[in-house]
Order: C-alpha cells, then structure tokens, then sequence
C-alpha cells in the first residue's frame, strides 16, 4: 500500500503544512473581516502552523494529499451576514487556497533559473506539491462534517449536529484519516479525483 519513497513523503509533509497553515489563518482572517473577532481572540489568526495543523489531518495529507485543520469556531451571531458567515468564510478560504494552489506555480521558473542546483529539483517537488496537495484537500473539504471546511455549510444548516460532531473532533480525525490511508490509490478514480483534477490536480 505505501509505495511512496521518503523524498514523496516529505514533499507531501510540507507542502500539507503550508497549505494547511493557509487554510486555517484564512480561515480565522475572513471570519474576522465579516464581523467575528472569536477565531482572532482564541489565537487562531496566525500563520503558526502549530496553530492549525492536524496531526491526523497532516498524516492524511502526507500519504493521500488531503489534510484539513483544526476546528475554528465562528459565531453566526457576531457575523455581519448572520447565518450565511460560517459558509461564506468557508468559501472564501477555499477560494484562497485555490488561488494558491495556481500562483505558487509561478515560482517554478525562478527555481529552474536560480535556486540553487543541488537543491533546485527537490524545491521543484515540492511547489508542485503545494499545488497538488491544494487541489486534492480542497475537493475533499466540500463534505459537510467537521473538521472540513465543508462542516460549516452542516453548521449554518443543523448546528446541534455540527457540535456534536466537532465534540467528538478526535475521533472524527481518526476516522477520516483511515478512509484516506486505506483508500488513497483509488481515490483519483473517484469524482473527488475529477474534482481535484479540475482545481489543478496533476
């Protein structure tokens, strides 16, 4: 099942980080810029990786390329757009991720043009990395339970349900990280991997 060299898995351990670092301080950012200073308060409006990395959700990533963050609660209440702010921040942090996903190719010519030699083709890697990882998390999230963006569209529609999801936020993360080992070399067979090939995916 893992047929994935150490060069593969630290590639996709890194590139997880970053777009995981993202995902959760946009996040918390477009949860602040409509009106909910919670996510800012509780610590979560930083680019600290430690902040918002899942250990499960960065195991994911490494071996299948999907990762998602760790719960960020936003109040609908103190939202300017009232119920719609969780979906809405999650959508904009989906679109952010997105757009990185395509303007960090950008650097691949200045890396073939002047990084440095002996570490020009692992840098190669692991843009291209952050690029794919972008793609495969985002066409995961869109379920609807948390910890993926997704839940926030479960949040705004039957809420009791989201948090009793998010209580049980460990064995959540557990659960979907053994669907994503167990399942990742079939995945780009599904319509997630169309999905996912569709945002940029290689």
């Amino acid at each position: 099942m893992f047929d994935l060299s150490f060069l593969q898995l630290l590639t996709r351990a890194i590139a997880t980080i970053v777009v995981l670092t993202l995902m959760g301080f946009c996040v918390a950012g477009f949860a602040r810029l409509l009106g909910d200073r919670g996510p800012a308060y509780d610590g979560k409006l930083t680019l600290n990786p430690f902040v918002h990395v899942d250990i499960f959700g960065l195991f994911a990533g490494t071996v299948g390329r999907v990762g998602w963050v760790r719960p960020i609660a936003i109040d609908p209440a103190k939202g300017r757009i009232g119920r719609a702010t969780p979906v809405v921040v999650a959508l904009l942090s989906m679109a952010a991720v997105f757009f990185f996903g395509r303007l960090v190719l950008l650097a691949l010519p200045w890396v073939a043009t002047s990084w440095p030699t002996s570490s020009a083709a692992f840098t190669d890697a692991t843009i291209r990395m952050m690029a794919d990882v972008a793609a495969w998390t985002l066409a995961i999230n869109i379920i609807p339970i948390p910890p993926l963006l997704g839940g926030y569209l479960l949040f705004a529609l039957a809420p009791g349900a989201h948090q009793w999801l998010v209580k049980r936020h460990l064995y959540v993360s557990i659960a979907l990280t053994v669907v994503i080992v167990l399942i990742y070399p079939s995945l780009p067979a599904t319509p997630f991997g169309d999905l996912a090939r569709f945002l940029g995916a290689r």
